[in-house]
């Protein structure tokens, strides 16, 4: 049993420990909004979208999409830091482009920068993925040199003319590797927006190959690693019927167990909405718009979605092009239900 004097001591201590929360931690959890906000310090007077994430970490990179390098004409991937920044003290909250200040998440990513440069042409790069596979092993001369984070980034590029699924890596090499085309996906029309499910046992896309955007879904193999996946001939790609519509159905985004994509079928705002399902005792549930705070009489598109912890809600970025933004396509970020 505890003695008086350290059982005194002892509530003591958390009763100060109390008091010290209370006095300058009053906001113990973080909130985004129920409203878009524009990020601003991302956005140009050009199309900025399509933008991908990994989906932990209150600092991270943000590739998206851009034709400001080439003033309005053709679409490059590009690269910024995003921070995430909750004060507990008075409830404030900053998403902002930290790509010159933390400097250990700089280094971390810096490699990203190699495999934009693969990927980029004088054609359109559009809806990157990028997907975290976790920390590899540098070797040289047989001895460990060092370890870095390794990705998988899809896109597609319409290089070839229609738009085709497209893939690099640095799982083999810090650098990343040349582009592949993911051929079992491809067809003759425009295919894009790869994504994995939960399970890595299937790839969701939007093609345009039966005359209007569906989501298809390609089941893999997952006896075979993601290189040896995307690398591979083998195809057995279906609409999903259940997230389709008579509309164009495009950007589909899974992250555990919602998808997340932007559609132009009727029942929404005016243009592209956005929607999501969730993943059901096998099957995706019947689409459900994000409402009117989100959507409106414009473009809503490519949604993606992350985890934050020490939030009460999760984050979903997106693009629009309503007329309060920067000019064309602007990213806005959103809070949505815990995942």
């Amino acid at each position: 049993m505890l003695s008086f004097k350290r059982l005194y001591g002892l509530l003591c201590m958390l009763f100060c420990g109390a008091c010290i929360l209370n006095d300058d931690d009053h906001f113990l959890i973080g909130i985004f909004p129920d409203i878009p906000e524009n990020l601003v310090e991302f956005n140009s007077s050009f199309d900025d979208y399509n933008s991908t994430a990994p989906t932990l970490g209150d600092t991270f990179p943000l590739c998206f999409t851009t034709n400001r390098n080439s003033g309005g004409a053709n679409y490059n991937v590009i690269y910024k830091l995003l921070s995430i920044e909750f004060s507990k003290r008075d409830g404030t909250l900053r998403l902002f482009n930290n790509t010159h200040g933390h400097l250990d998440v700089v280094e971390d990513y810096k490699n990203i920068h190699s495999g934009l440069r693969n990927i980029n042409t004088m054609y359109n790069e559009l809806g990157p993925n990028l997907i975290p596979i976790g920390e590899v092993e540098s070797i040289e001369n047989n001895n460990l040199r060092s370890s870095y984070k390794g990705h998988v980034l899809l896109y597609s590029s319409d290089m070839n003319g229609s738009q085709d699924i497209m893939f690099t890596h640095n799982l083999s090499s810090e650098y990343y590797s040349s582009p592949q085309n993911v051929s079992f996906l491809n067809s003759d029309h425009d295919d894009a927006y790869a994504t994995f499910d939960a399970e890595k046992s299937k790839l969701y896309f939007t093609s345009n190959r039966n005359g209007v955007f569906n989501i298809y879904e390609n089941t893999v193999d997952t006896t075979k690693d993601i290189l040896r996946t995307l690398s591979d001939t083998d195809s057995s790609t279906t609409i999903n019927a259940t997230l389709s519509s008579k509309g164009d159905d495009k950007c589909p985004f899974i992250l555990g167990s919602m998808l997340v994509f932007a559609s132009n079928r009727e029942g929404g705002f005016g243009g592209y909405d956005l929607y999501y399902s969730t993943y059901e005792n096998g099957n995706w549930s019947s689409p459900v718009n994000f409402g009117g705070d989100i959507n409106t009489e414009f473009d809503e598109f490519r949604p993606i979605i992350r985890k934050q912890d020490d939030f009460s809600n999760d984050l979903m970025i997106f693009s629009s092009n309503r007329p309060e933004g920067l000019g064309g396509f602007d990213l806005y970020y959103v809070g949505i239900d815990k995942l």
